[in-house]
């Protein structure tokens, strides 16, 4: 760590210089007027911003902190959707709403979460990320977004690492509680949505000045909304039609219309005991349990179903011949379960202190009796008239008949799936620490063990039918009041109708027996164990503090998978499980062990200017798509393989960062900072064709193979990011509150496809957002509050095309403003408006500007009220 000191002490002259300009910039602000700062602080959006900028300030580490209270400020039904007013992260959305959590603008898979100071389980198939929108705003206490690690931590994080505390009742002097009732409107479906949530907190004196608080907290909300939405299966790539013309063009272009129910329910329990100055003990728990019921119309164009090439062409329009229309229903209940409890304590002793926590969360995530129908219309002559961002299409003169007519479309297929995910960890982690002198300075060292055991499997199951005892039309199960905006839609399914047909008739299905066994063999089961030492020493000067010391990470993976290969040869080795369908089982064993180096320096430079610094070694571990050892595709037919598969022996990311930054506080409410950061990463992971490297006696054994496509993640080469992060708050004697954080971020990465290479190897890194911000302009007088909110994500890549750089997907950039007023009563009570999304902002993903997926989901209002105790 001698190394690690004197490289920082060089970086003092440019903190110094930085720390001059501020201290200046200070003074003027200083002789502007501070008292006209004196009646904001006791207003409660003063008072909330005041208490998050003085957690942050005391901070050993770069972090940015939200309390429950101002979380309560805005319209965030979710852990997520609360994040994202945070210096530096974005959220990544379904359905409109927020799901994911990015930091930096880094991949949202690049962090990681901790609820109560365990690991939160990822209860979906493919992802280490967790959806935090299960989690319910209303259970919070706080929330802190680490930007900077310390050895104590866990080194999985390259964006940042998420730590979500429930309420503790300790923090509180009196008993408090508090009861809220609300219903939200979803302009776009036209519906109403009830929420209901309670908490309460009471201390329990004991004898010995002891004390027991009680923490019970509860939410439910039933969301009724939906979206409309066009998008591009596959890529627009440019065709040769018949006619002779050429130009870009897309073959299967999907309308969707849903019709959304989301549930939510959350409840929290903590039991803090404080023994006084020899110990304390706490009992924490979570349980979230979220359902999310999805009923999608589906007009799929499939242009190519018979031709390979279009009659005409144009970078606007298409025409194709011998076309297929098919309307699909998919009806199916998501339900995830998410439980997290644990157990520990800190015991106090002359010089020395001693903490545990025994920890276990899991995470589920089901999909039964799922069912996807589809019916078709071909042939057709179609196409479309328009391109760009929601493409128009269009119907032969002939045909406009029979696209509106339901009697036209047959009954072609019909998928029940039931699907069952498991994810969950038990942790232990001991850590003792102990006072001493270094050089005449205080000081504390720690050590500590950590150790994390974690399952996650699948269990994967469909069924597919491909005849019906009868010829049935869409005309039997008809829907006609399919409200889409987006273009004409057409007849639909009615979900009723052709449930209780399927129910009553399923006995007289025809299987095919190959495809179901291809859906149904995938199962897997994957283990990850990771043992963890670290010792870190945090020595405290005159104006400064260093926190440095060392991490070490030892994992222990495992994957058993299913491997299944349609083929009309017989695969050696493997077992015939329907005709043409051979499946064999498959083990994968990796193990590596690495250290993370790092150090926080912090330089109280005067009362108002704090400087900081660090250098710190992380990882992130591959999502667990990308590890899968079940391949998705494996087709093999007279020397020609196809494959898609994950890849059991990826190396994790591991990233060097190194962060500065400069914070002004204000006397009175006020707050700007400006912060650096570089990270350089190494084993990038890209999907990439791997059909150069691979070995095809894993696929198919011993029988040739003359030509293949393997595409799976490979490690590349390597990628950088480096960055800007600006935080503002600045309140006023008028009652304005003015808060603003922007981030701006640049990557690049090499795919390493090598010299044949039909495409540029450089690419920004997927999912990295350019630049996020947020501003957020507060308004209190007396009982009445306004807050209009603005949060903004730049343009990130989503896919990257290896072939062309100019199929390469990206989401467009995301502007979206929510509004919250508020009055409070003399008796507790207060009456809550709000609005989010109100300017309609859709998600939009592109390929040069041609349609990849265009979505509008509508403004949502809620109108609430709610009893505190505590006012």
């Amino acid at each position: 760590m001698k190394y690690k000191s004197q490289c920082l002490r060089r970086l003092d002259m440019p903190l110094m210089a930085l720390a001059a300009a501020f201290s200046a910039a200070g003074a003027i602000a200083q002789q502007d007027g501070p008292q006209a700062m004196e009646t904001v602080v006791v207003t409660a959006q003063a008072s909330n911003a005041r208490s998050d900028m003085e957690r942050q300030r005391d901070a050993n580490k770069l972090v940015a902190v939200q309390t429950s209270d101002a979380i309560g400020e805005l319209p965030d039904a979710n852990v997520t959707e609360a994040l994202q007013r945070m210096p530096g992260v974005f959220i990544a959305r379904d359905q409109g709403e927020g799901r994911f959590v990015g930091v930096r603008g880094i991949d949202p898979n690049l962090n990681a979460a901790t609820i109560n100071g365990i690991s939160l389980p990822a209860p979906e198939t493919d992802s280490r990320a967790v959806a935090l929108d299960v989690i319910p705003s209303d259970l919070l206490a706080t929330l802190e977004v680490f930007k900077t690690l310390t050895p104590d931590m866990s080194a999985d994080s390259i964006g940042g690492a998420i730590e979500i505390k429930s309420l503790n009742a300790l923090d509180y002097e009196d008993s408090r509680y508090k009861f809220s009732a609300e219903n939200s409107y979803s302009s776009l479906q036209e519906e109403n949505s009830p929420k209901l949530a309670a908490s309460m907190t009471r201390v329990f004196a004991l004898p010995s000045d002891r004390r027991l608080g009680v923490a019970l907290a509860v939410s439910q909300q039933k969301r009724h909304f939906g979206s409309e939405n066009i998008e591009t299966d596959g890529r627009w790539e440019r065709f040769s039609a018949v006619d002779g013309s050429t130009g870009i063009g897309a073959s299967e272009i999907e309308q969707r219309d849903y019709t959304i129910t989301r549930e939510r329910t959350g409840v929290a329990a903590n039991f803090d005991l404080d023994l006084g100055n020899e110990a304390s003990l706490y009992l924490h728990s979570l349980y979230s349990d979220f359902s999310d019921e999805e009923i999608r119309q589906r007009n799929a164009w499939k242009l190519d179903a018979e031709r390979d090439a279009p009659e005409s062409i144009s970078d606007n329009s298409v025409e194709w011949e011998e076309a297929a229309l098919e309307k699909s229903l998919k009806d199916r209940r998501e339900q995830q379960e998410i439980l997290s409890v644990v157990f520990g304590g800190e015991h106090y002793f002359d010089l020395w202190n001693f903490s545990y926590a025994l920890g276990y969360s899991h995470a589920e995530e089901s999909e039964p009796h799922r069912r996807d129908t589809t019916f078709i219309l071909k042939p057709l002559r179609l196409g479309y008239v328009e391109a760009g961002k929601t493409p128009r299409m269009a119907v032969g003169s002939e045909g406009l008949e029979k696209v509106l007519d339901p009697a036209s479309y047959q009954l072609d297929e019909l998928v029940i799936e039931d699907n069952h995910t498991e994810d969950g960890e038990l942790s232990l982690r001991l850590d003792f620490s102990r006072e001493l002198e270094w050089a005449g300075n205080p000081s504390t060292v720690q050590f500590g063990l950590h150790e994390r055991q974690r399952k996650k499997q699948g269990d994967l199951n469909a069924t597919v039918y491909e005849s019906f005892a009868g010829d049935y039309t869409l005309a039997d199960f008809v829907r006609n009041d399919i409200d889409y905006h987006l273009d004409t839609f057409g007849p639909g399914i009615n979900a009723g109708s052709l449930n209780r047909f399927i129910n009553a008739n399923l006995a007289d299905f025809a299987l095919d027996k190959a495809e179901t066994a291809l859906s149904s063999a995938r199962d897997y089961t994957m283990r990850e164990d990771i043992s963890a030492l670290y010792v870190m020493n945090t020595v405290d000067l005159q104006r400064s503090q260093w926190v440095f010391g060392v991490r070490y990470e030892y994992t222990d993976f495992t994957a058993e998978g299913v491997r299944v290969v349609e083929s009309e040869e017989p695969i050696p080795q493997a077992e015939l499980i329907a005709e043409g369908v051979y499946a064999s089982g498959v083990e994968y064993r990796r193990d590596y062990g690495l250290f993370f180096p790092s150090v926080n320096f912090r330089y109280d430079y005067n009362d108002n200017i704090v400087l900081r610094a660090a250098y710190g070694e992380s990882l992130s571990r591959p999502s667990f798509g990308y590890l899968n050892p079940s391949p998705a595709k494996i087709e093999y037919d007279e020397g020609e393989l196809k494959v898609e598969a994950g890849n059991p022996g990826l190396q994790p990311y591991q990233s060097r960062n190194l962060d500065f930054s400069a914070e002004y506080y204000a006397d009175q409410l006020g707050m700007f900072s400006v912060g650096l950061f570089h990270k350089h990463i190494d084993h990038f992971i890209v999907l990439s064709d791997a059909s150069s490297t691979a070995d095809f006696r894993q696929y198919v054994g011993t029988l040739p193979v003359e030509e293949a496509e393997v595409l799976q993640p490979m490690n590349g080469d390597n990628a950088r990011i480096g960055g800007v992060e600006l935080a503002w708050t600045r309140g006023f004697d008028n009652g304005f509150l003015l808060r603003a954080n922007a981030t701006l971020t640049d990557s690049h990465a090499r795919l390493g496809l090598g010299a044949d290479r039909q495409r540029g190897d450089s690419i920004s890194l997927p999912s990295q957002a350019d630049v996020v911000g947020n501003f957020v302009v507060g308004y209190e007088r007396d009982a009445f509050s306004l807050r209009l909110s603005a949060a903004f994500r730049g343009e990130r890549l989503l896919e990257v095309d290896l072939e062309n750089a100019a199929g390469d997907r990206y989401e467009d950039d995301h502007l979206q403003l929510d509004f919250s007023a508020r009055y409070r009563f003399d008796n507790g009570l207060q009456l809550t408006f709000t609005g989010v999304n109100l300017t309609d902002e859709p998600y939009y993903v592109h390929s040069a500007g041609f349609n990849g997926q265009y979505e509008e989901y509508g403004p949502t209002y809620a109108l609430g009220l709610s009893y505190s105790s505590f006012y």
